[in-house]
């Protein structure tokens, strides 16, 4: 009964955080992707895939700094109304207290575990597909007149004059392509969309115009006109990329970079289930100080953690840190900060004002 009480406070605000955390996630997301000009051009609905796509990948890390939060404030509204108080003078064991709140961690970690090592990896797979996907279109509908929008790391550039809002087309439209060592320059009047079937996607049509082929000298080794023109998209290459690699393919690469990647996935665990014990010490307070009080020490020592955390990362990345133990310097670290934290009399479970 005690065990239930706990987790459910505990659980509450928890899942606020969470719920919070997500949706200013995802603003954050969308804002970024506006303010991109190439990422504006996608359509809504590949950029609401996307952004919860980005949400998915990033609940590894929300979801243990919601549960530690949620454990500094449960705990701390038990403290600010001297709940725990009384639990402690009726006979509850602090370690009892300890042990509910690492059982819930621990099924925390295992979720968290969950996304690091299976989910994530499909979740950023899915979203480099659909973003080579969307960019293998021109998007035209979404263009905005007299911009020159760039795509494919400035490998295309496209750019109108004008736009006919009623026809849904574009005038005057100049695109520039790349292919290995050959331009590809097509000047047309008007431009418009057709749905084609066998790609389900939207392919972009030029009329009226003229294409030219030259060389990076300048060198023109193809010149043509046509009355219509469709750019088909290109054939999408899947790149290797380690972050949607599936953890079994890290765990038999010899690069630095997919270790250190796959001590991150590993390491998200472990770290869920000591940032929850760390969130015990520090909801302590008296029902002075109220179940705020230790939110900014929280907040700065996460912040501190994390931000190492990506530090260290990257090091091993470069080679400036062994491969081993690597990030587990950082768990360890985390794990020793639990145990000074739990073992200080002003920060034990079990002291009393």
């Amino acid at each position: 009964m005690l065990d239930r009480y706990l987790i459910r406070e505990v659980l509450k605000p928890s899942i606020v955080v969470c719920a919070l955390f997500v949706v200013l996630f995802a603003g954050y997301s969308w804002i970024i992707f506006l303010a991109k000009a190439v990422d504006a051009l996608l359509p809504t609905s590949i950029l609401l895939q996307l952004i919860l796509l980005k949400v998915g990948i990033a609940l590894e890390v929300l979801l243990p700094v919601s549960l530690y939060f949620g454990i500094i404030l449960g705990l701390g509204r038990l403290y600010a109304d001297s709940e725990m108080k009384a639990l402690l003078a009726s006979g509850v064991s602090p370690y009892r207290v300890m042990g509910t709140i690492g059982l819930l961690s621990g099924c925390v970690a295992v979720l968290v575990a969950l996304f690091s090592l299976y989910l994530r990896p499909l979740a950023y797979e899915e979203s480099y597909r659909l973003k080579a996907q969307a960019e293998a279109g021109l998007g035209i509908s979404h263009l905005e007149p007299g911009h020159f929008y760039e795509r494919r790391d400035g490998s295309l550039v496209l750019f109108a004059e004008a736009v006919d809002q009623e026809r849904r087309q574009l005038k005057q439209v100049f695109v520039q392509s790349e292919h290995g060592d050959s331009l590809r320059i097509i000047s047309a009047k008007r431009a418009g969309e057709q749905f084609h079937p066998e790609s389900g996607m939207s392919i972009p049509v030029l009329y009226d115009g003229f294409e030219y082929k030259l060389t990076r000298t300048g060198s023109i080794t193809h010149m043509s006109h046509f009355a219509q023109l469709s750019i088909f998209p290109e054939k999408i290459i899947a790149d290797y990329k380690r972050k949607a690699a599936s953890t079994h393919e890290l765990s038999l690469s010899n690069s630095r970079k997919d270790i250190a990647e796959l001590q991150w996935r590993f390491s998200t665990p472990f770290s869920t289930i000591f940032l929850g014990l760390l969130g015990i010490p520090l909801s302590r307070s008296s029902p002075r100080q109220g179940k705020y009080a230790k939110i900014f020490t929280a907040t700065v020592l996460f912040a501190v953690y994390y931000f190492l955390g990506l530090l260290v990362k990257t090091l091993v990345e470069q080679g400036t840190l062994s491969v081993f133990p690597g990030l587990w310097w950082m768990v360890i670290g985390l794990g020793v900060l639990v145990s000074v934290f739990v073992c200080l009399p002003k920060f034990s479970v079990g002291h009393h004002s």
